[in-house]
């Protein structure tokens, strides 16, 4: 829902325009360079602080309407992740699942990865998805981008301008160097919308991603800058939990020190493909799924008195075609893979080898791997096999290593709101 147009709402209104980051400010069917250029300051830095220091002052007064004002029912989010959009990849099961999902909801938010190479007419398509689901739901719609989102030419400040209306133009605090941006949402919940990439001077990003020196300063800032109890929800394409994230992508272990000494439990990724949550010192990580994937489900996450709860929700009927062709494409895939590592091996022709695989595989992706269940897959005769064989690839060990140490339920969490102030 956006913010009402009261006296604050005006107000806020008023002042984005003169930021000139409005849709009206911005000339939107011009072509890229002309637009960036028609926009003037948009990612300017002329009068930067003293905008910061306006900003931070009015973000303060309408948080505190806003939490007064808020008739106490439970704000929830959808959280959806990878969408992969492409030519003869729109996705249109997945889409109408989510608009009928995001009927009961305030805000749908797109964790990235939202096209599969960042063409033109990829991007397009995204943005489809989110008027439809506005226009549709009357929820808000806030995007930041995946590495497969940036292509040369094409970085933040041009991602910025083109989604400015899902999320960087609703914003109180924006990152003038990366496509990071906060949002206060109408029942007063801070989304601290992080841009994870670090994009090289082509603006191609690297997979795994990473967070500017720059940029951790300014989610600083912006954790600083809010009210005592303010709940936030920090969101971003890559995990940067655990350890070996924090080895290989920039600036992730900064950013989870960040998160937690100001409080923040609860940072929302997207990225693997596949829901699985990670703890750690008090920050929980929740990593979404794909809604055009097997189990075809999606985050829910909701703002209560006591914390944030978080939930996965059925986007499609069990019995339904769609839902049946997303089983049988994971099965089919999990199949591929053991085909594809046993190649080399002694049981290159072991179709039961490969169906077990393929079994362990659909645990996973179904988010439904319990130690009673892996048990069993763990005495079959087949995964001995799986012991046995020497391969270079890594999916031996991570099939096993996830049944052995099977990764925590992911259905049904409860985090603690933010304190504010950073920890001592």
């Amino acid at each position: 829902m956006r913010i009402p147009e009261t006296i604050f709402g005006a107000a806020f209104s008023k002042l984005r325009r003169n930021k000139a980051i409005s849709e009206s400010g911005c000339a939107g069917n011009q072509p890229e360079a002309a637009a960036a250029e028609a926009c003037g300051s948009f990612r300017g830095k002329d009068g930067l602080n003293f905008v910061k220091r306006l900003l931070i002052l009015f973000v303060l007064l309408l948080t505190a309407v806003l939490m007064t004002a808020a008739d106490g029912r439970a704000e929830s989010f959808l959280i959806i992740s990878d969408l992969h959009l492409s030519k003869g990849q729109e996705h249109e099961a997945a889409r109408k699942a989510v608009i009928q999902a995001a009927r009961e909801k305030d805000a749908v938010l797109m964790l990235g990865d939202n096209t599969n190479n960042a063409h033109a007419e990829e991007h397009a398509l995204v943005l489809k998805w989110a008027k439809e689901i506005r226009q549709q739901t009357g929820a808000e719609v806030y995007i930041i981008p995946g590495n497969h989102d940036y292509r040369p030419h094409f970085g933040p400040d041009e991602f910025s301008l083109q989604y400015r209306s899902y999320g960087w133009g609703q914003s109180f605090s924006r990152d003038y160097v990366s496509a990071s941006y906060a949002v206060m949402t109408e029942n007063g919940t801070c989304l601290l919308m992080m841009d994870t990439n670090q994009p090289d001077r082509g603006q191609s990003a690297m997979p795994y991603g990473g967070i500017w020196d720059s940029t951790l300063e300014w989610v600083r800032e912006v954790l600083a800058s809010l009210p005592d109890g303010t709940p936030v929800l920090a969101c971003g394409h890559h995990p940067i939990l655990p350890q070996e994230r924090n080895d290989r992508t920039p600036g992730a272990y900064a950013l989870s020190q960040i998160l937690r000494a100001y409080g923040v439990g609860l940072y929302l990724c997207g990225h693997d493909h596949g829901f699985a949550t990670v703890e750690a010192e008090n920050l929980h990580q929740i990593t979404v799924g794909q809604p055009q994937a097997f189990p075809g489900r999606a985050g829910i996450v909701k703002q209560e008195q006591d914390g944030f709860l978080w939930q996965t929700e059925a986007l499609y009927d069990e019995q339904s075609p769609d839902f049946l062709r997303l089983q049988e494409d994971t099965y089919s895939l999990g199949r591929r893979m053991g085909r594809g590592t046993l190649a080399a091996t002694q049981y290159a022709e072991d179709e039961a080898a490969a169906e077990w695989f393929a079994s362990a595989f659909m645990l996973f992706a179904g988010g439904e791997m319990t130690p009673e269940k892996n048990a069993g897959l763990l005495a079959d005769e087949n995964c001995q096999k799986w012991r046995r064989i020497e391969t270079r690839t890594v999916v031996k060990d991570w099939i096993l290593n996830l049944l052995e140490n099977p990764p925590a339920d992911v259905r049904h969490i409860i985090i603690p709101s933010s304190r504010k102030h950073p920890m001592e």
